[in-house]
């Protein structure tokens, strides 16, 4: 079974086992709609569990799971990643992508830059984690200003040449 992350437990909320997440998803409502499967992955296994409401509380996603009902049975899955099976993901238009859709493809500017090995979420957004030959990693904020094209069918992404962006 293939999986795309959805999200990261962040702490715990009260104490009847709510998680509180950093969703990585456009589609909450839909990702996690009640008596959805996510899976928790914690020390490299994914855990199985049903959703039994989520919401939005003040700017923080809590959600619910069938499965733990105590915050003594949750604390230790702060800093796992949720991943949803793709047979739940639906298709997207040409010019739409899930972020997991980034990692692999080719980076170009001019010419061939590296390859995006993953997409790093920060408070002010998402950076794109260049792989480069022969030196350290380039991280490139995944933003109109700095990201020209996103290029499924060629596998590519096209970056604007900004002076010191790669090597500043």
């Amino acid at each position: 079974m293939e999986l795309v992350k959805i999200g990261v437990v962040v702490n715990t909320h009260g104490l009847r086992g709510t998680f509180k997440v950093k969703s990585f998803t456009d589609f909450k409502d839909e990702r996690y709609k009640t008596g959805n499967i996510l899976y928790i992955n914690f020390k490299g296994e994914n855990i199985k569990v049903t959703v039994t409401k989520f919401r939005t509380q003040k700017g923080i996603e809590l959600l619910d799971v069938e499965e733990f009902k105590h915050i003594n049975e949750i604390e230790k899955f702060k800093g796992s990643e949720l991943f949803i099976s793709t047979e739940y993901v639906h298709d997207l238009e040409d010019d739409e992508f899930y972020f997991t859709e980034l990692i692999g493809m080719d980076v170009y500017n001019d010419e061939f830059v590296g390859t995006c090995i993953d997409v790093m979420e920060v408070p002010q957004g998402e950076m794109l984690v260049i792989k480069r030959e022969g030196t350290k990693n380039a991280l490139v904020p995944f933003q109109k200003e700095f990201v020209e094209e996103v290029n499924k069918k060629e596998n590519k992404i096209i970056i604007k040449d900004w002076e010191g962006l790669l090597w500043g």
